[in-house]
């Protein structure tokens, strides 16, 4: 074979390879795969050698035989994978045959992949006695000894990697006769080249590493681009929708609070926010709304105000709970439902259809029973306290049944009741009509006491309504109320009784119209609905806007008149005007205002949720002393303590078991134990008894010592076991008439002290060393706290300015010039910030930007011996770590307040009742609906 150059070619194939394919297929294309690179002259060449591999199965017809001699034809070397199986083989014979017969024993190479080779020197021929990988029919082929190449180490299922030293070797000793040059010469070609393949590579990696890197970079800038172009559409849309919510929360309160839900999920962005609190601080006395399935006929409260009855044009009746949107039970008559009424057991609904159907439905049971129907339309009903009830249809029929639903009497009157009710314990029947007149019946004989038939109603338009217990009739024009009564008649005064005056209304045109008997009116108009109480002697009457739900068609009050159900369309709003706002929770706790000076009570929250504060309770008795109360809402536990007339400064300790109590000159500890409070010890505040050093903040530290700021700008330390505290601020002022403002952090290790020039010096407790100096520029500060953590400042100015200053940077992060004057707390985390305004009003502020996000009012109280100075002076605030906000007004009470976004969006819900359809999707967002609803 030497003497060939792979450059002078002269057959297509360099080698033909011939095996068993039982034996060695895998074998044969790994050795291919090997010769073909090995000692490759460039990577631009494909392949080094061209190998012949028949993968044709031994089984396949004779016919492929002149194929295969073809490529015999076309090889320049002859290269034999020796196994017992292959020297079996008749196809590997016959190319053996055929090979022989032409280039012969020079052209062929042994690969001894199984089996024994051995030479004979002797008889100068292969030894047959031993040799077992070769066929007979080569015998006498070679006259010299052949070299041989053993593969017999190669797993036919493994071959291993093509740069095994070992196959390299191999691979060698066979190319080395096929390129016609040394095996060295074709080793160190085949390194170089290799070396030179891996400068390449590494050259080519660097270049696309390089590319990569500026591609990388392009390709975040463009993802940058493309997130802010995203993060911009979305705060627009965030922005429509929130400015559309607000145009529709007067009329459409439900859809407003949707897409007041879903600009904030679009983006949580200020004006989101103040839309989401907006949206729950309007409407403060609504508590829900329902729905129905066609519009609303009839509506009626149970007479402890718990339970609303709801009957739609459908026929069908609802029941819901007055306080929530939990349905107790429904039932259906075959018409119209025109009137509804609850047992005043609360336990049966009567209900009537325009058909004259009635039915009487256990709430117990949750079985309907139907009456003997009427001839006409029912127009109203009503049970007596023995359970008895009376019918009224459009003929002025009165029907009256007994308990166990069996019609007792029957009447023709003349009078279509407005309003049927039992009176003078069940012996008398009242019913008034639409027009002013009524008739009053004994029970059961349906005798006529008194009956009068007089038209006083006006010509013209107008909108008339009785009282739910008959006794106010009036009629609406020109937004004022004219009242008349039933003639006076002996033993039966309370006929005569009349509306009181009501304050004139906006001239505005009404639909609704629903008196109470208790002096309140209620007026459905385009706008909403308008509430007025009764004017007293002296005193004008007050008038409250409804709004979140259009014009209603139908309002109905509850007996007590507390409560009211407005119709519209569909959907069912209940009203509470015992309910301060819908974000805040009061919880009984009424405080007294017996101080004639302004006073805010001292307020503290701890870990478990209990409160604490400083002031009587309205029910406490007179002339008791006890002024601090702490109370739990678990189990609403009331534990009573303190021994003196004012405290000033109240704090939980970290595992909430002691309240420390601050007034002049000292600090109570008082134990929290389970029925009452048991004062422990008293520690006196360094300095002359007779200094102005009232406590301002307290601030108990995890070791059991406290930290205490007092009103002349001195910060105190008192360890656990001090006799007295320690000062570790000096005080900034000896004017026993001017105190000073302070705040501390939560953990008691920064305090910030207002000085005597306005400003505000920080200091690091511990130390006592003054860290920082804040001014507002050319303000004096009115009001600062501490975010609980100590990071953030916040700063009340005497011109209006709210300001954020971050102690971490020293600097301020925000300023913000709309109006305050108002105090200020903080949570934990510095991200809630509210402010107090003498008028009441609550604000939440983004303690990010410093943009106002609104809030609601602290109700006023209804009586208070110190009226000047505003609500707010009168009330202490503190948020907990929770979030909540808890306030105390004297003469008012102590309410909490949700003032997290989650808790707004909860409340929201609630009030929608529903979720966007695809359409309100559609048209408010403009974009394909998410699977996903916008409440739960």
């Amino acid at each position: 074979m030497a003497g060939q150059n792979v450059s002078q070619r002269t057959h297509r194939y360099d080698a033909f390879l011939s095996y068993s394919h039982a034996a060695d297929s895998a074998k044969a294309d790994h050795l291919r795969r090997g010769l073909q690179n090995f000692a490759r002259s460039s990577w631009r060449h494909l392949r080094a050698l061209r190998i012949f591999l028949d993968h044709a199965s031994l089984s396949a017809n004779p016919g492929l035989w002149p194929e295969i001699e073809r490529h015999l034809a076309d090889s320049g070397a002859f290269i034999l994978l020796a196994c017992p199986r292959s020297a079996g083989s008749d196809w590997v014979q016959k190319e053996i045959n055929w090979w022989r017969a032409g280039l012969g024993a020079p052209r062929m190479l042994l690969v001894v992949t199984g089996g024994e080779l051995k030479w004979d020197h002797g008889a100068g021929d292969f030894d047959w006695e031993h040799t077992t990988c070769l066929p007979r029919t080569m015998a006498g082929m070679f006259s010299d000894e052949p070299r041989w190449v053993d593969l017999r180490w190669m797993s036919e299922e493994d071959p291993g990697s093509l740069r095994d030293s070992r196959f390299q070797q191999c691979v060698a000793d066979l190319a080395a006769p096929l390129h016609g040059r040394p095996k060295e010469d074709l080793i160190g070609a085949d390194v170089t080249r290799q070396r030179r393949t891996r400068r390449l590579v590494r050259g080519a990696l660097a270049v696309i590493t390089a590319l990569a890197v500026t591609a990388g970079l392009g390709w975040v800038n463009a993802v940058q681009q493309r997130d802010e172009a995203q993060r911009q559409a979305r705060l627009a849309t965030s922005r429509q929708l929130a400015a559309t919510a607000l145009n529709l929360k007067d009329g459409n309160l439900r859809l407003a609070s949707l897409l007041a839900i879903e600009a904030y999920r679009m983006q949580e962005s200020p004006e989101a926010i103040a839309t989401l609190n907006r949206l729950s601080t309007d409407s403060p006395h609504l508590v829900s709304m329902m729905s129905s399935a066609k519009d609303i006929s009839a509506l009626a409260f149970s007479t402890d105000d718990k339970a609303v009855a709801v009957g739609d044009e459908g026929g069908a009746v609802a029941v819901w709970r007055a306080g929530s949107r939990v349905l107790r039970a429904r039932t259906s008559l075959p018409g119209r439902i025109t009137a509804v009424g609850f047992s005043q057991d609360g336990k049966r609904l009567a209900a009537g259809d325009s058909k004259g159907n009635v039915g009487v439905y256990d709430l117990t049971r949750k079985t309907l029973r139907r009456l003997a129907p009427r001839p006409k339309s029912v127009s109203s009903l009503g049970f007596g306290m023995a359970g008895q009830l009376a019918v009224v249809d459009e003929a002025g029929t009165v029907a009256l049944y007994g308990e166990s639903g069996e019609m007792v009497r029957s009447k023709r009157t003349g009078h279509s009741g407005t309003v049927t009710v039992f009176q003078n314990v069940d012996s008398h029947l009242l019913v008034r009509d639409r027009v002013g007149g009524g008739a009053l019946y004994t029970v059961p004989e349906l005798r006529t006491v008194q009956d009068s038939n007089e038209l006083v109603l006006p010509g013209g338009q107008h909108l008339a309504a009785v009282s739910n217990g008959g006794h106010c009739f009036g009629y609406l024009k020109f937004g004022q109320l004219i009242s008349t009564g039933l003639p006076k008649r002996k033993g039966h005064e309370s006929l005569a009784v009349t509306c009181p005056d009501f304050p004139a209304l906006p001239n505005e045109e009404a639909r609704s119209l629903a008196l109470s008997d208790n002096g309140r009116m209620a007026v459905g108009t385009a706008s909403g609905i308008t509430v007025a109480d009764a004017q007293t002697k002296g005193e004008t009457g007050r008038l409250r806007t409804l709004t979140g739900v259009g014009r209603p068609s139908l309002l109905r009050f509850s007996d007590t008149g507390e409560r009211l159900a407005s119709a519209h369309g569909r959907t069912v709003a209940l009203w509470n005007f015992q309910q301060a706002s819908r974000t805040a929770h009061a919880h009984g706790l009424p405080l007294s205002d017996d101080e004639t000076m302004i006073h805010s009570p001292a307020l503290a929250v701890g870990p478990d949720g209990q409160v604490a504060w400083d002031n009587l309770m309205q029910d406490d008795p007179v002339g008791k002393e006890a002024r601090l109360h702490v109370w739990s809402p678990k189990g609403r536990r009331m534990l009573v303590g303190g021994d003196d007339l004012l405290y000033g400064a109240l704090a939980f300790s970290p595992d909430g078991r002691t309240l420390y109590a601050g007034l002049s000159g000292k600090v109570q500890s008082w134990q929290v134990q389970d029925t009452r409070l048991v004062k422990r010890r008293t520690v006196p505040l360094s300095g002359r008894q007779d200094d102005y050093r009232d406590p301002v903040v307290i601030s108990p530290r995890a070791d059991g010592s406290l930290v205490i700021t007092t009103d002349d700008g001195a910060v105190h330390v008192a360890d656990p076991s001090a006799q007295r505290t320690r000062i570790a601020v000096p005080r900034g002022t000896g004017d026993p008439q001017r105190g000073l403002l302070s705040s501390l952090s939560d953990d008691g290790r920064t305090a910030a002290v207002e000085n005597v020039k306005g400003g505000v010096d920080l200091y690091d407790v511990d130390s006592g060393r003054k860290m920082q100096s804040v001014r507002l520029d050319g303000e004096k500060v009115n009001a600062l706290a501490l975010a609980g953590r100590g990071h953030a400042l916040f700063l009340d100015g005497s011109r209006g300015t709210f300001a954020r200053w971050d102690l971490d940077a020293q600097r301020f992060r925000w300023q913000s010039d709309e109006p305050n004057g108002a105090r200020v707390t903080s949570s934990a985390d510095g991200r809630t910030v509210l402010t107090l305004a003498d008028s009441g009003a609550l604000t939440r502020w983004d303690a990010d930007t410093g943009d106002r996000l609104g809030g609601p009012d602290i109700p006023l109280p209804l009586h208070t011996l110190s009226g000047i100075g505003g609500i707010g002076q009168h009330t202490g605030f503190v948020m907990d770590s929770a979030g909540t906000l808890w306030t105390a007004t004297e003469g008012g009470e102590v309410l909490s307040w949700d003032f997290s976004v989650a808790s707004w969006i909860e409340g929201l819900c609630r009030i929608a009742d529903r979720n966007l359809t695809d359409a309100e999707w559609r048209r408010y967002v403009g974009t394909t609906p998410p699977s996903r609803p916008t409440c739960d």
